[in-house]
């Protein structure tokens, strides 16, 4: 039995491997593919059930037309005298934790114009069925040339048949974590083959003192932050971790509670379908905490969220407990961050601070790692730029003409 007759095709339903990697790629931003995730947008926005779903609802926001132009203005605008070509085939790997980030790889690799091959976790949530169930409605309706660039495939973990797509693919994209990416590249890739890769990540907010207590919005900004955090159990790579405050002693000792108390509030309301093990494992980490490092346990009324105040010479080191656990840190200035910043630190939730201070402490600092600096309520937005990479620039070949007129 070949190994590729183990792999079962999601979306669309019936198709063929070999069909699939025999596909011409398009044009970028070809016109039925804009056309395409305007639909697909268009279905999330009108479906009850997704609209029960923040991270769908904010899908179908992404794939407005008017997103879409300014994503194809700025393509446009970066290599006037060149010309720009898909790749050919795109080879995608999904995490488990995050349900609608495949459909954003898959999405920007269409309007680069590349075939397309995805391979979805095993591990569904009903997020997922839900959104496959549109996305499958969405691609029936379109036309047999566009039906041809898209193959959504589950197989169980098998290297033979990575292998093989691994061979025939133009470029593979790899989400999750290190282990999941270290596991991938025992596939060679052709010799003109590249990868972008997508690894653990590590990702916090910062907040100036006096800011939040300046500000007159606490319950709104309490609940941005609860969305940035909370959603995907915490464990979406741009989920803050850990929360540092920026100001004087004094400031930030009335601040965090009250800053806490409105979170902790936020959190409650949100209704996320709260566990007696993630209680548990909260619990866990901060008598670990207490315990191990001398933090401080941060008093609150619910086991909603779990806060611990810890030195700032363990900012940015590994806490993988989720589920509404934080590190709470002191800073006067961000100066103070250079020291503890790494390569895998991804996205910052930022509020009050301003963005003349952050490009100061970016152009001096040079920290390995930060790629992304977004206000409150912005953390888990997808963008065609994420974790330093320019998927469409990454996803697309640009082809230099100098040749004479005429």
């Amino acid at each position: 039995m070949n190994s590729l007759d183990k792999v079962r095709f999601v979306v669309p339903e019936g198709a063929n491997i070999d069909a699939l990697l025999a596909q011409r790629p398009l044009a970028p931003f070809d016109p039925a593919v804009i056309e395409f995730i305007e639909r697909l947008g268009r279905a999330l926005m009108a479906s009850p059930q997704a609209r029960r779903h923040p991270e769908l609802v904010a899908l179908g926001f992404w794939a407005r037309g008017a997103n879409i132009k300014r994503m194809k203005d700025r393509f446009d605008a970066q290599y006037p005298d060149a010309l720009r070509l898909a790749r050919g085939l795109a080879f995608h790997i999904a995490p488990s934790n995050v349900d609608t980030i495949f459909v954003y790889s898959l999405l920007l690799s269409m309007l680069a114009g590349n075939v397309n091959l995805v391979r979805m976790s095993s591990r569904a949530a009903q997020q997922s069925d839900l959104l496959n169930d549109i996305l499958k409605q969405v691609v029936e309706d379109s036309s047999a040339r566009l039906r041809g660039i898209i193959g959504i495939v589950r197989y169980d973990h098998d290297q033979s048949i990575t292998d093989a797509f691994s061979r025939h693919c133009d470029v593979r994209v790899v989400w999750g974590g290190d282990g999941t990416v270290e596991l991938i590249r025992n596939s060679p890739l052709s010799p003109g083959g590249t990868e972008l890769t997508f690894p653990n990540k590590y990702s916090l907010a910062v907040v100036d003192a006096k800011a939040w207590l300046g500000s007159d919005n606490k319950a709104a900004l309490a609940k941005d932050f609860v969305n940035d955090s909370l959603w995907f159990g915490q464990m979406a790579c741009s989920s803050p971790r850990a929360l540092v405050w920026r100001g004087a002693p004094a400031d930030v000792a009335q601040a965090s509670g009250d800053f806490w108390h409105h979170v902790e509030a936020a959190a409650r309301e949100a209704n996320l379908g709260w566990e007696d093990a993630g209680a548990v494992a909260k619990l866990l980490a901060e008598q670990d905490n207490a315990v191990s490092v001398h933090a401080s346990v941060v008093p609150l009324e619910t086991n909603f969220i779990s806060v611990v105040r810890c030195p700032i010479a363990l900012l940015g080191e590994p806490n993988g407990t989720g589920g509404g656990f934080f590190r709470e840190f002191h800073v006067e200035a961000l100066e103070e961050l250079g020291a503890s910043a790494r390569r895998n630190w991804q996205t910052v939730a930022s509020f009050g601070v301003p963005k003349a201070d952050w490009q100061a402490f970016l152009l001096n600092a040079q920290p390995q790692g930060i790629d992304r600096i977004v206000p409150f309520g912005h953390a888990l937005n997808f963008n065609a730029i994420w974790d330093g990479i320019d998927f469409l620039t990454s996803l697309t070949r640009i082809v230099v003409i100098d040749a004479p007129q005429g």
